[in-house]
């Protein structure tokens, strides 16, 4: 009779042990897990900044040198042959804000037109509070009939960039650079792959400037591939410019309102 007592107890016990796994080990694994997320964030938080700081020490003031510099530069890229002149502006664009140079992260979304690779060419100061909340400078750009407005639209991109390095405010300040008369092999514009992206992403357009005084044509196609009438989004056109310090000045100010 004993020896049935002792057996019941030790089964009553196993059972009780066996309860209390079942209960403490996914609360064990649920604290694990968000104890795990914890730290991932932290690190990636200090990456980030760490990242920002970088960028922080590579940023330059804007002046007449650095953009002439630029306009001579872009002058001679898009005076070469069509086959040429807009990969060569992706390739300098990219390597001009990397983050060796600028401190950015730029993307570079690259598809044929035809036999002619060609890309859009994006970077971003990622928003500290709404990320996904974006102003678009956008610089469209591959129109001989416009060198000279699209040399110095592109030119006082770069030296705003430049400027920004590192800087974050409340939602995402983008910068983009797409040419403009081409299509991929799906028939899309290189705004529409632009504008797609942006969709994947989850990003909310609040407003798109557009450098280089665009015509209404372009603006039109913008407001389409952008989709401003349904989300709201603010597409306005910046004037034109044709010389460094008009440029310069024109720069300065945007940074202003940015």
């Amino acid at each position: 009779m004993p020896e049935t007592v002792d057996s019941t107890s030790s089964i009553t016990t196993s059972g009780r042990i066996v309860r209390a796994a079942l209960i403490i080990l996914p609360l064990g694994t649920i604290l694990l897990g968000a104890l795990s997320f914890g730290i991932w964030w932290y690190k990636k938080q200090g990456i980030e900044e760490r990242g920002y700081a970088y960028a922080s020490a590579l940023r330059r003031e804007m002046t007449a040198s650095a953009l002439e510099r630029y306009v001579g530069i872009l002058r001679e890229v898009l005076n070469q042959p069509d086959t040429e002149r807009l990969p060569a502006v992706a390739s300098f664009l990219e390597s001009s804000m990397s983050p060796e140079n600028m401190g950015y992260e730029p993307r570079r979304d690259r598809f044929y037109t035809g036999a002619v690779e060609v890309s859009n060419v994006e970077a971003e100061l990622t928003g500290r509070q709404r990320p996904r909340e974006v102003r678009l400078l956008l610089m469209p750009y591959g129109d001989r009939s416009r060198i000279d407005a699209e040399v110095h639209a592109l030119a006082g991109l770069m030296v705003l960039a430049h400027a920004m390095a590192g800087e974050r405010e409340e939602i995402t300040v983008k910068f983009a650079a797409v040419p403009v008369g081409v299509k991929d092999q799906s028939g899309h514009s290189a705004l529409e792959r632009l504008a797609g992206a942006a969709n994947e992403r989850g990003e909310r357009l609040m407003q798109i400037l557009v450098l280089g005084g665009a015509g209404d044509a372009l603006l039109s196609e913008i407001g389409q591939a952008f989709r401003a009438a349904q989300t709201g989004a603010a597409v306005k056109s910046l004037p034109e410019t044709h010389d460094a310090p008009a440029t310069l000045a024109a720069m300065k100010a945007l940074k202003g309102r940015l």
